[in-house]
């Protein structure tokens, strides 16, 4: 064999190797144009959760539409990427906002997460159907057309049903069934959802202050898994301060985003930890916590079941006019009662109260001597007040022989008149 032909063919392959790596390596990249949408209510944990996800220590609350990014990195290619976060203020007023982060050109690439707090869990279900609703209708204000509306739909019905438990290998060989579960996706957005509750550390205060019992907690964790499958949304309980969960949240970003490996199965035994993947659950697996209630409906309305705890409100007393008559006949009155004791007790009508009791009344139970000085001094200031003024009748003057009046004089003028 030629020498100069067997290097050519050498270099060739070389040349085609190379060509290969650099191909396989672009393919590998990962993309830069991908987003993720946080909404839900103000103080449930949006941007400790965002700042635990960036790996930072620091969190600073923004106002409005807040922007962030989470560095993303490829061990296996040593590629390097940017996932834009969007944060919306919990101000239920700005819900206007979202046009800004989700739009037409991005929606394809878009990750939506709803966040609730297990500090208050009264709320839940309420903030997450809220942001629902509002995230519904600003889809159905987009012009995202027939064909990619359908298109992002499809995707979604094909993760759900494609999904295969990371700790069962004989589910791959099994036969797809392209039918969803009863009660799953039935609210198809066409967007990638996950549903994630903070502050799951909240659970021990709520079991000391508020009497929580696991059948509370079961009862939120089935209401929660029924509103996810609604979305085909993951669920994940998750706690900053104790860090749980935070972790496998970034990974499950990650395995759902750039299709990085993920092989944790679900999570629903520990009741401040919980995970559920998205296409692992349905109605017959929720069904199982019914089992432990037997003081909560599994039926019952979430505000039934789980009540707003009584807050003790203090208002000031708002002051009223009232005729002075009428007050002081009513301290008369508590205070002959609190002097008097009867034997038995008697009916009083209710016009009673607005007569007073009169001084024959009182001076046939003489009081102590205290109570005595204050029944008599209401007692005068009532008689005072209902005795009419007393007219007065003319004393007759002296009249004179002629009949006519005779006039009186001072000192002064009788004092004068001798003078004269």
């Amino acid at each position: 064999m030629d020498v100069s032909t067997c290097s050519s063919k050498d270099d060739s392959n070389q040349w085609n190797n190379l060509l290969l790596d650099v191909q396989n390596k672009s393919r590998k990249k990962l993309p830069e144009n991908k987003n993720v949408l946080l909404l839900g209510d103000s103080k449930s944990g949006k941007t400790t959760l965002v700042t635990k996800l960036q790996g930072l220590k620091d969190s600073k609350q923004g106002w409005g539409m807040e922007y962030g990014y989470i560095q993303v990195r490829d061990d296996s290619s040593d590629e390097n990427a940017q996932l834009n976060v969007w944060t919306l203020d919990g101000d239920r007023s700005l819900k206007y906002l979202i046009k800004f982060a989700l739009n037409e050109q991005n929606f394809e690439n878009t990750t939506i997460i709803l966040v609730a707090s297990m500090k208050q869990p009264w709320k839940i279900l309420e903030s997450l159907e809220y942001w629902s609703a509002r995230l519904q209708d600003h889809i159905d204000n987009l012009n995202l057309g027939m064909e990619l509306t359908q298109n992002v739909r499809d995707k979604c019905v094909d993760r759900i049903i494609d999904y295969s438990p990371p700790d069962d290998p004989s589910y791959e060989s099994c036969p797809k069934v392209r039918l969803l579960n009863e009660g799953v996706l039935t609210k198809n957005l066409g967007l990638d959802i996950i549903v994630v509750i903070t502050m799951t550390d909240c659970i021990k205060s709520l079991e000391i202050d508020n009497n929580y019992t696991d059948e509370h907690f079961d009862y939120i964790q089935c209401s929660l898994r029924k509103f996810c499958i609604q979305f085909g949304a993951a669920l994940f309980y998750v706690s900053a301060m104790e860090d749980k969960n935070c972790d496998l949240l970034y990974k499950y970003l990650m395995h759902r985003i750039y299709r990085f490996p993920f092989k944790t199965p679900a999570l629903i035994v520990e009741k401040d930890s919980v995970f559920v993947p998205s296409g692992w659950d349905s109605l017959k697996k929720i069904s199982v916590l019914h089992e432990n209630m037997q003081t909560i409906s599994p039926e019952s309305h979430y505000s039934d079941a789980i009540t707003h705890p009584y807050e003790k409100h203090h208002k000031e007393h708002e002051l009223h006019d009232e005729d002075e008559q009428e007050f002081l006949a009513k301290q008369l009155v508590l205070l002959s009662q609190t002097v008097v004791q009867p034997q038995t007790p008697v009916a009083r009508k209710s016009t009673e109260l607005q007569k007073p009791l009169s001084a024959k009344r009182i001076t046939e139970n003489p009081p102590p001597s205290s109570e005595r000085a204050l029944a008599s001094f209401f007692n005068a200031l009532l008689q005072k007040k209902q005795e009419s003024p007393v007219s007065r009748t003319p004393t007759k003057k002296p009249l004179d022989n002629n009949g006519s009046p005779v006039l009186e004089q001072s000192n002064d003028d009788s004092n004068s008149s001798i003078s004269k």
